[in-house]
Protein backbone atom coordinates (compact mmCIF):
# COMPACT_ATOMS: atom_id res chain seq x y z
CA UNK A 1 0.00 0.00 0.00
CA UNK A 2 1.12 3.35 -0.81
CA UNK A 3 0.38 6.51 1.43
CA UNK A 4 0.99 9.86 0.58
CA UNK A 5 1.12 12.25 3.30
CA UNK A 6 1.21 15.84 4.09
CA UNK A 7 0.57 18.01 7.39
CA UNK A 8 0.88 21.66 7.99
CA UNK A 9 -0.41 22.78 4.92
CA UNK A 10 -1.67 26.07 6.33
CA UNK A 11 -3.86 26.91 2.98
CA UNK A 12 -1.76 25.96 0.66
CA UNK A 13 -3.94 23.98 -1.69
CA UNK A 14 -1.74 24.80 -4.65
CA UNK A 15 1.27 23.20 -3.43
CA UNK A 16 -0.82 20.47 -2.12
CA UNK A 17 -2.27 20.11 -5.99
CA UNK A 18 1.03 19.97 -7.20
CA UNK A 19 2.37 17.34 -5.14
CA UNK A 20 -0.24 15.31 -5.24
CA UNK A 21 -0.24 15.59 -9.27
CA UNK A 22 3.22 14.28 -9.29
CA UNK A 23 2.80 11.03 -7.42
CA UNK A 24 0.47 7.95 -7.60
CA UNK A 25 -1.06 6.21 -3.87
CA UNK A 26 -3.80 4.19 -2.58
CA UNK A 27 -4.32 6.42 0.27
CA UNK A 28 -3.95 10.60 1.20
CA UNK A 29 -3.42 11.52 4.78
CA UNK A 30 -3.26 14.74 5.58
CA UNK A 31 -1.66 15.41 9.20
CA UNK A 32 -3.42 18.39 11.22
CA UNK A 33 -2.76 22.28 10.39
CA UNK A 34 -5.04 22.33 7.13
CA UNK A 35 -6.29 25.74 7.86
CA UNK A 36 -4.85 28.64 9.87
CA UNK A 37 -8.33 28.29 11.80
CA UNK A 38 -10.64 28.54 8.51
CA UNK A 39 -13.40 26.12 7.82
CA UNK A 40 -14.12 27.74 4.44
CA UNK A 41 -10.16 26.57 3.57
CA UNK A 42 -10.47 22.82 5.33
CA UNK A 43 -13.28 22.38 3.49
CA UNK A 44 -11.33 23.53 0.22
CA UNK A 45 -7.93 21.85 0.98
CA UNK A 46 -10.04 18.47 1.76
CA UNK A 47 -12.24 18.95 -1.60
CA UNK A 48 -9.12 19.53 -3.78
CA UNK A 49 -7.17 16.62 -2.48
CA UNK A 50 -10.03 14.41 -2.58
CA UNK A 51 -10.43 14.90 -6.29
CA UNK A 52 -7.20 12.84 -6.19
CA UNK A 53 -8.19 9.93 -4.21
CA UNK A 54 -9.14 8.36 -0.75
CA UNK A 55 -8.51 11.06 1.90
CA UNK A 56 -7.90 10.53 5.75
CA UNK A 57 -7.41 13.36 7.83
CA UNK A 58 -6.55 14.76 11.63
CA UNK A 59 -7.26 18.03 12.44
CA UNK A 60 -4.03 20.31 13.90
CA UNK A 61 -3.69 22.80 16.60
CA UNK A 62 -4.30 25.51 14.55
CA UNK A 63 -7.92 23.73 12.58
CA UNK A 64 -11.00 25.03 14.07
CA UNK A 65 -12.08 23.33 17.32
CA UNK A 66 -15.61 22.36 15.95
CA UNK A 67 -13.17 19.57 13.92
CA UNK A 68 -12.47 17.14 16.60
CA UNK A 69 -16.52 16.23 16.85
CA UNK A 70 -17.42 16.01 12.97
CA UNK A 71 -16.76 12.33 11.71
CA UNK A 72 -16.29 13.72 8.04
CA UNK A 73 -15.58 16.60 6.03
CA UNK A 74 -16.23 16.78 2.19
CA UNK A 75 -16.93 13.26 2.66
CA UNK A 76 -13.21 13.09 4.06
CA UNK A 77 -13.28 10.60 7.33
CA UNK A 78 -11.83 12.29 10.58
CA UNK A 79 -9.63 10.12 12.02
CA UNK A 80 -9.29 11.94 15.28
CA UNK A 81 -10.14 9.83 18.29
CA UNK A 82 -11.43 7.13 15.59
CA UNK A 83 -10.32 3.82 13.86
CA UNK A 84 -10.91 3.26 9.83
CA UNK A 85 -9.59 0.00 7.83
CA UNK A 86 -8.19 1.07 4.74
CA UNK A 87 -6.49 -2.72 3.65
CA UNK A 88 -4.53 -0.84 7.38
CA UNK A 89 -6.08 0.09 10.38
CA UNK A 90 -5.69 3.56 10.81
CA UNK A 91 -6.20 5.56 14.27
CA UNK A 92 -5.89 9.18 14.43
CA UNK A 93 -5.23 12.50 17.07
CA UNK A 94 -5.44 15.52 16.38
CA UNK A 95 -4.67 18.61 17.86
CA UNK A 96 -1.50 19.84 19.75
CA UNK A 97 0.33 19.12 22.69
CA UNK A 98 0.19 22.12 25.60
CA UNK A 99 2.23 24.68 23.91
CA UNK A 100 3.32 28.19 25.06
CA UNK A 101 1.09 30.12 22.58
CA UNK A 102 -2.22 28.84 23.39
CA UNK A 103 -3.49 27.76 19.92
CA UNK A 104 -7.13 26.89 18.69
CA UNK A 105 -6.32 22.77 19.52
CA UNK A 106 -3.85 22.18 22.44
CA UNK A 107 -4.37 18.80 25.13
CA UNK A 108 -3.16 18.12 27.70
CA UNK A 109 -1.16 14.83 28.16
CA UNK A 110 -3.21 13.07 30.43
CA UNK A 111 -6.47 13.46 27.56
CA UNK A 112 -3.86 12.47 24.88
CA UNK A 113 -3.73 9.38 26.64
CA UNK A 114 -7.61 8.82 26.93
CA UNK A 115 -8.24 8.91 23.67
CA UNK A 116 -5.17 7.03 22.25
CA UNK A 117 -6.18 4.18 24.70
CA UNK A 118 -9.60 4.29 22.85
CA UNK A 119 -8.02 3.60 19.73
CA UNK A 120 -6.23 0.21 20.97
CA UNK A 121 -4.44 -1.82 18.21
CA UNK A 122 -3.15 0.12 15.07
CA UNK A 123 -1.24 -0.41 12.31
CA UNK A 124 -0.91 3.36 11.53
CA UNK A 125 -1.01 5.93 13.80
CA UNK A 126 -2.23 9.53 11.93
CA UNK A 127 -1.38 12.56 15.10
CA UNK A 128 -0.72 16.07 13.97
CA UNK A 129 2.00 16.18 16.98
CA UNK A 130 4.92 13.97 16.96
CA UNK A 131 5.63 11.91 20.07
CA UNK A 132 8.78 12.91 22.56
CA UNK A 133 12.32 12.57 22.55
CA UNK A 134 12.43 12.00 18.60
CA UNK A 135 14.37 13.78 15.83
CA UNK A 136 10.99 15.18 14.97
CA UNK A 137 10.01 17.22 17.48
CA UNK A 138 12.56 19.66 18.50
CA UNK A 139 12.34 23.18 17.28
CA UNK A 140 15.15 25.50 16.72
CA UNK A 141 16.30 25.90 20.30
CA UNK A 142 16.99 21.89 20.54
CA UNK A 143 14.47 21.22 22.93
CA UNK A 144 12.35 18.04 22.67
CA UNK A 145 8.55 19.22 21.80
CA UNK A 146 6.44 16.13 21.50
CA UNK A 147 3.91 14.37 23.81
CA UNK A 148 5.06 11.91 26.27
CA UNK A 149 1.32 10.29 26.35
CA UNK A 150 2.02 9.39 22.15
CA UNK A 151 5.48 8.22 23.10
CA UNK A 152 4.27 6.00 25.53
CA UNK A 153 1.31 4.69 23.27
CA UNK A 154 4.00 4.06 20.86
CA UNK A 155 6.39 1.92 23.13
CA UNK A 156 3.14 -0.10 24.39
CA UNK A 157 1.00 -1.06 21.19
CA UNK A 158 4.11 -0.66 18.63
CA UNK A 159 2.39 0.02 15.42
CA UNK A 160 4.35 -0.51 12.08
CA UNK A 161 4.18 3.28 11.66
CA UNK A 162 3.30 6.73 13.33
CA UNK A 163 3.02 9.72 10.88
CA UNK A 164 2.40 12.97 12.08
CA UNK A 165 3.85 16.99 12.06
CA UNK A 166 3.39 20.19 13.93
CA UNK A 167 6.73 20.90 14.56
CA UNK A 168 7.99 22.53 11.44
CA UNK A 169 11.79 22.43 11.66
CA UNK A 170 11.89 18.82 12.41
CA UNK A 171 10.74 16.71 9.16
CA UNK A 172 12.51 13.18 9.40
CA UNK A 173 12.26 9.86 10.08
CA UNK A 174 12.92 7.67 13.55
CA UNK A 175 12.16 4.87 15.10
CA UNK A 176 10.72 3.98 18.28
CA UNK A 177 11.41 -0.08 18.64
CA UNK A 178 9.79 -1.54 15.27
CA UNK A 179 7.15 2.04 14.71
CA UNK A 180 8.44 3.78 11.84
CA UNK A 181 8.14 7.41 12.59
CA UNK A 182 7.58 10.14 9.69
CA UNK A 183 7.17 14.27 9.79
CA UNK A 184 6.72 15.09 6.32
CA UNK A 185 7.61 18.72 7.12
CA UNK A 186 5.27 21.95 6.41
CA UNK A 187 3.60 21.17 2.91
CA UNK A 188 3.24 25.55 3.09
CA UNK A 189 7.01 24.94 2.12
CA UNK A 190 6.63 21.93 -0.42
CA UNK A 191 7.13 19.35 1.68
CA UNK A 192 5.36 16.16 1.99
CA UNK A 193 6.50 12.25 2.05
CA UNK A 194 5.16 9.01 -0.01
CA UNK A 195 5.46 5.79 2.29
CA UNK A 196 5.11 1.81 1.29
CA UNK A 197 3.85 -0.52 3.53
CA UNK A 198 4.38 -4.00 2.52
CA UNK A 199 3.25 -6.44 4.62
CA UNK A 200 5.40 -5.42 7.98
CA UNK A 201 7.99 -3.39 6.08
CA UNK A 202 7.59 0.15 6.22
CA UNK A 203 10.04 2.30 2.91
CA UNK A 204 9.00 5.88 3.58
CA UNK A 205 10.92 8.90 1.66
CA UNK A 206 10.64 12.23 2.26
CA UNK A 207 9.63 14.66 -0.99
CA UNK A 208 10.15 18.57 -1.65
CA UNK A 209 8.83 20.35 -4.43
CA UNK A 210 11.27 21.89 -7.02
Amino acid sequence: MRLFLASDIHGSAGKLKSALERESFDLIILAGDLSNGSIRDVRRILRGAKSFGPVLFVPGNMDPPPLLEVEEVEGCPNLHGRVRCFELKLGGLGGGNISPFSTPIELGEEEIGDILSKLGQVDVLVSHMPPYDTKLDVIRSGTHVGSKALREYIERVQPLLCVCGHIHESPGIDHIGRTVLVNAGPMMHGRYAVIEVRGDEVIPSLKILD
